[in-house]
């Protein structure tokens, strides 16, 4: 499992890759909290909180399951550094989230999104079975 960033202007994307969906999902929320972070070490502290989305398909899914964890780092104040996913339905996902305080944090390091756009989502199973997604925060 990987994942690296992309370079553009006003945007920033990340690309997430894993063998399955379910594991996708859970490595975009470390992915997620290891580039707010400013690649600081997320762990010490947590808390779980839950997270559930649901979406018309898979690409919606994936840019919703983006934005529960932009919700729990902007409206709650936690922000993930991992999760516990079940996946059962592919437009389905509940589950917990592996979360630190904003408190825990050194905010001068943060990087300060917007928001989770559309711009380029996608999710793709390639032909070994690995699975890739990419998702854009507006910067």
């Amino acid at each position: 499992m990987a994942w690296r960033a992309l370079d553009h202007t006003a945007d920033a994307g990340l690309v997430v890759e894993a063998a399955s969906w379910r594991e996708l999902l859970e490595e975009s929320a470390r992915a997620f909290g290891h580039y707010l972070s400013g690649g600081s070490e997320v762990g010490a502290h947590e808390t779980w909180r839950p997270l559930e989305v649901r979406g018309a398909d898979r690409v919606e899914t994936w840019v919703q399951h983006w934005r529960a964890l932009y919700r729990l780092w902007t409206v709650e104040g936690f922000l993930a550094a991992h999760a516990e996913l079940d996946v059962a339905e592919e437009d389905r996902v509940h589950g917990r989230v592996g979360c630190v305080s904003v408190g825990a944090l050194d905010l001068a390091r943060c990087v300060d999104v917007k928001a989770v756009t559309w711009h380029a989502a996608s999710v793709e199973r390639r032909p070994d079975g690995t699975w890739t997604g990419t998702i854009v925060f507006d910067l």
